[in-house]
């Protein structure tokens, strides 16, 4: 049995080893009181008594231009014989919040807020709409975990999905700006950075006024969802890394929170439908949200993307775990079956909403169509 003190971030398994991450934010605020506190992270291991200790100094290190007072927790072990071989913990200093891992490296993003001077005294208050992101790259050789290489770039993250790395470069999708701030119009880019995580590509300034909704790499491709009032799916080349380009842009009612690739040249898109609700005495209408949607997306012609089937599930309020989560969807590649849970509303969106039924939904989905095949 082994731990450490803080809590579970995020965690995967590649080759038998697992990875888990985990954040501390230790009570530096104490110092004050107790200038001996202990403010390395707390590790313990049943293989060396079971006791809570401190984490050796050569096993801690600052993260370059961090200023977060917490800690990211690193623990390696491998599965293969978990009884009997070395635990891992390594701590570095600096908050996180998304991961991403292949076999080789592992990222770690956190947001990086500006901070202007608040309305009392020497407060400083966060700015939202000028946060960053800072990306930390790590080798992966065992269990070995070694800092490699940092990076700022503008806007923020939406998941896992908006980060992928191919043929040694690191692609990510982020949001600058945010609806609600006049001053900061929303604005989406695609950043391409090399294996020292320096700049070599980008298309920036994508739908101003909208945000990112769900992003998908698909090894020379990469594909994009922002709304606003409308959907707009772009696709776009990022082969040559120096020189991405948006090929193709398709504008359809609704959104996709997850984009799932189907083939090829299909994706799946799970999100729900829109539409435009006009507004008493002028004014911006109103979007208003109904059933979940399911979109097939042909891109074949990336210049030219196209949804060649629609399935609509439940009215206002239905709701799947798998809008926000995508190990919810259950998946059978041979028999081309997609599944989830679902809780199905019906309604107007304005007046009420009725509760209908709670289950599962299974589809079968071909590059032909979508067709229910179990609820």
């Amino acid at each position: 049995e082994f731990g450490n003190e803080g809590s579970f971030n995020n965690a995967r398994l590649s080759n038998g080893i697992l990875h888990y991450v985990s954040n501390l934010f230790p009570n530096y605020w104490i110092l004050e009181e107790r200038p001996d506190i202990e403010l390395r992270p707390s590790f313990f291991d049943s293989k060396q008594g079971g006791e809570f200790k401190p984490l050796p100094y050569e096993d801690l290190t600052i993260l370059p231009g961090t200023m977060e007072g917490s800690y990211s927790v690193i623990n390696s072990l491998n599965l293969e014989a978990p009884a009997t071989n070395e635990l891992s913990t390594k701590a570095f200093l600096g908050g996180n919040e998304q991961l991403y891992m292949n076999e080789q490296h592992l990222y770690l993003t956190a947001s990086a807020y500006e901070t202007t001077e608040g309305e009392f005294g020497n407060t400083s208050l966060w700015v939202p709409q000028q946060a960053d992101t800072e990306i930390f790259k790590f080798s992966l050789d065992g269990i070995s975990v070694e800092f490699l290489a940092s990076a700022r770039v503008q806007g923020t993250l939406l998941n896992q999905f908006s980060m992928d790395e191919f043929e040694g470069h690191f692609r990510l999708a982020t949001t600058e700006g945010v609806a609600w701030q006049p001053a900061s119009q929303p604005k989406n880019h695609l950043f391409i950075l090399n294996e020292q995580l320096e700049q070599v590509g980008s298309v920036e300034n994508l739908a101003p006024n909208e945000r990112i909704y769900s992003v998908r790499f698909m090894g020379k491709k990469a594909y994009m969802v922002t709304f606003r009032e409308t959907d707009p799916l772009f696709a776009i080349d990022v082969s040559n890394p120096s020189a991405p380009q948006v090929l193709g842009e398709l504008k359809i009612p609704g959104f996709s929170n997850y984009l799932h690739p189907l083939d090829d040249t299909h994706l799946i898109g799970f999100g729900y439908e829109t539409k435009i609700e006009p507004v008493k005495g002028g004014g911006e209408p109103r979007i208003v949200t109904g059933g979940m949607k399911l979109s097939l997306f042909d891109v074949s012609d990336m210049s030219n993307p196209k949804e060649t089937d629609t399935e609509i599930v439940g009215g206002p309020g239905t709701y799947s775990a798998l809008q926000y989560d995508h190990k919810a969807l259950f998946r059978h590649e041979q028999q081309s079956l997609f599944g989830f849970p679902v809780s199905i509303d019906q309604g107007d969106g304005m007046e009420y909403i009725e509760f209908e039924a709670e289950g599962a939904l299974v589809y079968l989905i071909t590059p032909q169509g979508i067709e229910l095949s179990a609820d």
